[in-house]
């Protein structure tokens, strides 16, 4: 069962994969029509986006440990000011940056502090280059000849207008699970200024890939 107190936000995707709202303003109101099983929810607010009644949507509901639940389902109503739907138990997600990412080339970003552990905490004086290979809303692949572990904490400064953020190794990209590529990373406690700026950063990168593929005539 959804674990209603633990939830901190709650993502929509449209049926073709695009996320369309991520918001914390929601809530589970009492069901007259009540379904077996499932448990309604509604999410309010001004400016919501217009999907069509019965359309098949990705609901991803985050907790405050960072557990996620994907429950797919259809809308029931949506309105510019109201968005409802009802969800299952849903499935635990395996810890993964979303799916969705650019490739970023000649991207850079300083490790400022590492955390293996409760117990062996280093802060770099010379803070230590590392390569960004690509990146999301939600985290990094990013490419360093320090050696890291699942579970380790490092403190990323990234960006042209840069950003602080504490980063979680999440897993060890490996070629032909021989040679290391590099470290699936994900971001923790983004706050929306920080999310804005990655966004951004997204965007220019893809419009940078546009016109790099249009001159190439690709």
């Amino acid at each position: 069962m959804i674990n209603k107190d633990k939830i901190q936000r709650v993502d929509i995707y449209d049926q073709n994969g695009k996320r369309v709202l991520s918001t914390k303003a929601f809530s589970f109101p009492r069901d007259f029509f009540k379904i077996k099983g499932y448990e309604l929810v509604s999410i309010k607010g001004n400016d919501l986006p217009l999907l069509t009644k019965n359309e098949n949507i990705t609901v991803i509901f985050e907790y405050l440990n960072g557990t996620r639940i994907q429950c797919q389902t259809k809308t029931d109503i949506s309105t510019e000011l109201q968005l409802n739907f009802h969800v299952d138990d849903g499935m635990v997600l395996e810890e993964r940056r979303g799916s969705y990412k650019v490739n970023t080339p000649n991207a850079f970003a300083k490790i400022l502090h590492i955390e293996h552990g409760e117990e062996e905490i280093t802060d770099l004086e010379d803070p230590y280059t590392v390569a960004i290979l690509n990146i999301n809303l939600t985290g990094v692949l990013m490419k360093c000849d320090i050696e890291l572990t699942p579970g380790d904490i490092v403190t990323l400064k990234l960006l042209d207008d840069p950003i602080e953020l504490n980063t979680e190794i999440l897993r060890l990209q490996l070629d032909n699970e021989v040679d290391l590529i590099g470290y699936g990373c994900r971001f923790l406690d983004v706050t929306p200024q920080q999310e804005e700026k990655i966004a951004r950063f997204i965007f220019n990168c893809q419009l940078a890939e546009r016109e790099r593929r249009k001159n190439e005539g690709l």
